[in-house]
């Protein structure tokens, strides 16, 4: 019998989405597969999923994580203009 409580077939892995650098972490509880997307920039977690197959479940994972960074702007810091008025 599979122990429900433990993880198996953890793996971390960084790459490119959306032109954002990401953390995509997976893992196997009993049998269902969990993976977590992580915007690395500003250390945000962007999406969580689970399924019965990890191809199903990363698939699917990545692109609502695709969806959701579509939508981020990147911010650059300026030393200049930023919390000033004109005039």
């Amino acid at each position: 019998m599979e122990d429900a409580t433990k993880v198996t077939e953890y793996r971390e892995r960084k790459e490119q989405l959306s032109g954002w650098p990401i953390r995509i972490v997976s893992y196997r509880l009993g049998s269902t597969y969990y993976v977590s997307i992580h915007n690395e920039e500003p250390g945000a977690w962007i999406v969580r999923k689970e399924g019965t197959t990890l191809t199903e479940v990363e698939a699917a994972a990545r692109e609502a994580a695709a969806q959701a960074l579509v939508h981020t702007v990147k911010r650059h810091s300026s030393s200049s203009g930023i919390g000033s008025t004109s005039g």
